[in-house]
């Protein structure tokens, strides 16, 4: 997986994509019209012997790894999967023609934070009867990350993973720099004091020019990052009841300015402008990253790299991190035959999600959790010990309109354009219209 830079502009793997162009706004339009009205042309109860259709946008290590599973189930049900992988680029648009004028697939991967525009508009059907029948446990689902995937009081998909930030960091530079525990192991910093005092003593000037050659700390994804922040010290994107804007807070006020003072007043993190951020720490010019499990695979591939991974620390009054969850969802246009079949493949990969957690994710059930192939995966067990607090973006099908805005506030504060508290403004002023139209 590529490194990315530290611009909220650029694709990260699990960046939400914006649906484009009129066709596609059609296209949603047309699937709150139709879907309630229209079935699948095969009858129910009819003989279904197709393969499972299957999308998802793993372009990367982690569609390697869905292949496999994907090929073991067929081996062990002697059923047929054709699994299509879509660029994450345009992924959300060809699944939303697909919903509207046909050709969609039997069960798909959605980002928890698109679910709720496809549930508004009819294109899902509720899985609340499939997780009724007991087949699958729901007591072992962790029920926060279920209600991820719930819209208006129902259940639209059931999450395959977790994917929530963490905290990356290099042991050697961590030891060189006398930040270490009792018995010589690298110490990762687990609130603010101390990751500000680590990023100082990790962030050297050698030649004195004022252009530090390795710095303590820097951003990655901004908006993410961001949330993180910000969720930290109480402060949202949206209202509760997801209605209007809650950018104007003190929370998200405080939680942008200690950002931006981690470049200006600490000077342990550089601005997030010509900079690669990840490939810095790839390379060892960066000693610490707040970035996703996903990333993990890019580490993997950097020879000679001794890093480690542990909880984000807690800069603000209460602990908690961006996530984001696959979520397995089917279209609301199914007939209750192939729904059998369908409910069975998803229940499969559910149930084997510890070998998808092998790629760079993180479980939701609580027995895969504990499991002692579980506990060795070094990187994925410390990102599990979020999973309480993880924090997802807001459940709005307005959430694709309003995350541009939140990414050139957040962009224009840190590269010093605007005051953090002008930037907020000018973001909540143009949210609050969004939230404001039908």
């Amino acid at each position: 997986m590529r490194a990315r830079r530290a611009t909220a502009g650029l694709m990260r793997p699990d960046r939400p994509i914006r649906p484009r162009g009129l066709l596609v706004a059609g296209a949603l339009l047309f699937l709150g019209i139709a879907v309630g009205g229209c079935g699948r042309t095969s009858p129910d109860g009819a003989p279904d012997t197709g393969p499972i259709r299957f999308w998802n946008g793993f372009t990367g290590p982690d569609g390697a790894t869905m292949e496999r599973i994907v090929r073991a189930y067929q081996r062990s049900s002697g059923r047929r999967v054709t699994m299509q992988i879509i660029p994450w680029g345009t992924y959300y648009d060809k699944l939303t023609l697909s919903l509207a004028y046909g050709g969609a697939p039997d069960v798909f991967i959605c980002h928890a934070n698109r679910l709720a525009e496809f549930a508004r508009y009819g294109a899902l059907r509720p899985i609340d009867d499939l997780l009724a029948d007991g087949r699958l446990q729901i007591s072992d689902l962790m029920p926060n990350l279920l209600h991820a995937a719930r819209y208006e009081g129902q259940q639209y998909g059931l999450p395959l993973d977790c994917h929530p930030q963490g905290l990356y960091y290099n042991e050697a530079l961590f030891k060189k720099a006398g930040i270490v525990t009792s018995d010589g192991r690298a110490r990762p910093p687990t609130d603010l004091a101390e990751f500000l005092d680590a990023g100082r003593k990790l962030t050297l000037d050698r030649d004195g020019d004022g252009r530090p050659e390795q710095w303590g700390y820097a951003f990655t994804w901004l908006r993410t990052n961001w949330i993180t922040f910000i969720s930290q010290f109480g402060g949202s994107i949206l209202t509760a009841d997801l209605r209007q804007s809650a950018i104007e807070t003190p929370g998200n006020r405080q939680a942008t300015a200690l950002m931006r003072d981690m470049i200006t007043r600490y000077r342990v993190a550089p601005r997030p402008e010509g900079f690669d951020s990840w490939m810095g720490f790839r390379q060892g010019r960066v000693a610490m990253a707040i970035d996703g499990i996903y990333m993990l695979s890019s580490l993997e591939e950097q020879k000679g790299l001794q890093y480690a991974a542990a909880p984000v620390p807690r800069f603000g009054p209460m602990s908690a991190v961006w996530a984001g969850s696959h979520v397995l969802c089917v279209p609301a246009r199914l007939s209750s035959g192939r729904l059998r079949r369908v409910w069975d493949f998803i229940r499969y990969l559910s149930d084997h999600s510890l070998d998808w957690a092998e790629g760079g994710q993180i479980p939701v059930r609580r027995s895969l959790l504990t499991h002692p192939r579980f506990r060795a995966m070094r990187v994925q067990r410390e990102f599990a010990r979020e999973l309480p607090y993880v924090v997802f973006e807001p459940a709005s099908h307005k959430s694709t309109e309003i995350t541009p805005f939140i990414d050139a506030a957040v962009e224009s504060a840190l590269l010093g354009i605007q005051s953090p508290r002008t930037a907020l403004d000018e973001a909540d002023r143009r949210i609050r219209q969004v939230m404001a139209r039908p």
